[in-house]
This record gives structure tokens, C-alpha cells and sequence, in this order.
């Protein structure tokens, strides 16, 4: 069996978001998908772990979008193991248009092992992290996520109730709810300046996430209210890098830090375009 795993989707409608491609919370969903059939093609999939008393969960993702997937393409997600560390592991994938064969994503992922009683970090048995390590894995460009310390007073926050529906098998957040949650931030944040998705499709224009970086900390569950506090980390011609942390509005304690880098496009064809000058002029102010 191939420790480099390959399995192919085709994009289903109730996965393009309004503006007509693939939402980056849902290439996230396919990425974990993928991972668990890739481990069970391995003989240690969801069911075989949890006889062997222990959980593998997601501590960070990083994953960049080169191009867009629409509405029944066909796509190829491939992914691999990059290296492990006593309870800590690397893995790496990379999302390839079936036709095309360009690339339209890849990226990282830092994945820790935990014991199913304790929720305590344990090592897995050698012999079966050496089932999925490749002799010579190709690396993937990542960078570490980047300490954020005091938030400008210029900082939004808004509240996020979670729902049902967010939870997984778990009983906790779904990992790539919180990506859905950091970009209503940023969406709410546009809207706040004049600039909804309504008035960005009025002027023909689309946002695209070129890169998302996202840090778990501590699991979010139903009922929980959490704060979203978004704030600018950099500005260009156009677009521009929104961090957004998550915390329990209960006790403030950290549940996700995430930053999503966005380019602004024509909606026809894709193009990159200036921000409008009264958008521009308000994410100057947002600036950490």
C-alpha cells in the first residue's frame, strides 16, 4: 500500500459558496476526509484508533489557493506525512485540477496524538507511524503562525453562536467550522465598511482567500457563544491579511487564531483588481 495517498472528488453544489467557487471551509472538510480514508487504506482508520485507545486531532493548517474550483470539476487530493515527533506529526497535501492538472491548493498540516480517556498528548507505536512516513516525503512550503499579541483599539469583535450542526462525531467544532466562522468575521468586517457582499457583487467584484493560516486551542462545544476579534495584519493594492481570534465569551478562554489572506477579483474572470479607495482607506485604519 502507497504511503502517498491520492483520492479523487468531483465539486458538489452545496459546497460553492456565493460567489460560484469552492469554499475554503470545504476544501478543509476534503482535506480531512481524505486523511481518514488515507489511514484507513492504512489499516488505522477512526474505528481502529479507537480500539487502540487513542484520537488523532488537528493543532494548525495552513494551506495556500493558487486557482478556483467550481461546480462539478473534478480535483485529485493528495497527501502524505512529512515527519513525526514523539506525539506531534507534519503532514502535507496538495489539491490538483483532474483535467487541467494545475495546481489549485497545498499546504500543511501540524497533527498531535491523544490518549481517548485522558485527552492527554500519548506516542503511537513506532511501527505505525512507519506505515504512513515515506522514505523521501517532498516538503511543502510553510511558515510558523506569527505571534499576535495586543489587538489595536481599532479591533472589531462580533459574537458567533455555536450551533448543532457544527459539531462533529466528537461532540465538538468541526475543525473547518472555524474557518466558516473567520470569514463571516471578515465578511462582517467588509460590511461594516460599506463594502457587503451585495455591494461588492453590485460593482461586479468577488473576494478570494489566497491563503489561510489557523492555530486550535482549546475545543469549542454547543452553546458556546464565542468573540471574534478581527483586526488588519497587512494591506496591499489588492487585498488584504485579517486576523481573527476566537475566544469563549464565558471565560475568555483562546479557542482559534486564524489569519486569512484575500485578493479582490473580477467576478467574470477572476482577474485581480485595486481595492476601491474608501475600502482601502478603512482597513489602513484596521492595521495592527
Amino acid at each position: 500500500m502507497s504511503k502517498i495517498f491520492t483520492r479523487s472528488y468531483r465539486a458538489r453544489y452545496s459546497d460553492i459558496n456565493a460567489d460560484g467557487q469552492l469554499a475554503p471551509s470545504e476544501t478543509l472538510r476534503y482535506v480531512i476526509e481524505t486523511a481518514y480514508d488515507w489511514a484507513e487504506n492504512l489499516g488505522l482508520g477512526y474505528q481502529a484508533s479507537e480500539k487502540l485507545g487513542f484520537v488523532w486531532v488537528i493543532r494548525e493548517t495552513e494551506m495556500h489557493f493558487f486557482e478556483s474550483l467550481h461546480f462539478r470539476d473534478e480535483f485529485d487530493f493528495t497527501i502524505w506525512l512529512l515527519e513525526w515527533r514523539r506525539v506531534r506529526g507534519t503532514r502535507a497535501f496538495v489539491v490538483t485540477h483532474k483535467d487541467h492538472g494545475i495546481t489549485i491548493a497545498q499546504g500543511v498540516q501540524q497533527i498531535a496524538c491523544l490518549d481517548t480517556n485522558t485527552q492527554r498528548p500519548v506516542s503511537p507505536p513506532e511501527e505505525f507511524i512507519q506505515k504512513f512516513l515515506p522514505d523521501a516525503p517532498q516538503a511543502v512550503p510553510s511558515q510558523p503562525f506569527p505571534k499576535i499579541s495586543a489587538l489595536p483599539d481599532s479591533s472589531l469583535t462580533l459574537q458567533q453562536k455555536v450551533a448543532w450542526q457544527d459539531l462533529d462525531v466528537m461532540d465538538i467544532v468541526n475543525n473547518a467550522v472555524y474557518i466558516a466562522y473567520a470569514e463571516e468575521a471578515v465578511t462582517q468586517m467588509l460590511a461594516y465598511f460599506g463594502w457587503s457582499p451585495m455591494e461588492l457583487k453590485s460593482h461586479g467584484l468577488a473576494r478570494k482567500v489566497r491563503r489561510l493560516h489557523i492555530q486550535y486551542h482549546t475545543p469549542a462545544r454547543w452553546g458556546d457563544t464565542l468573540n471574534l476579534t478581527i483586526t488588519s495584519l497587512q494591506l496591499d493594492p489588492i487585498g488584504s491579511s485579517q486576523y481573527v481570534g476566537m475566544t469563549r465569551a464565558s471565560d475568555g478562554a483562546p479557542i482559534a487564531s486564524c489569519i486569512l489572506d484575500w485578493s479582490l477579483t473580477d467576478r467574470g474572470n477572476g482577474e485581480a483588481l485595486a481595492l476601491p479607495e474608501s475600502l482601502s482607506t478603512a482597513l489602513k485604519a484596521t492595521l495592527r
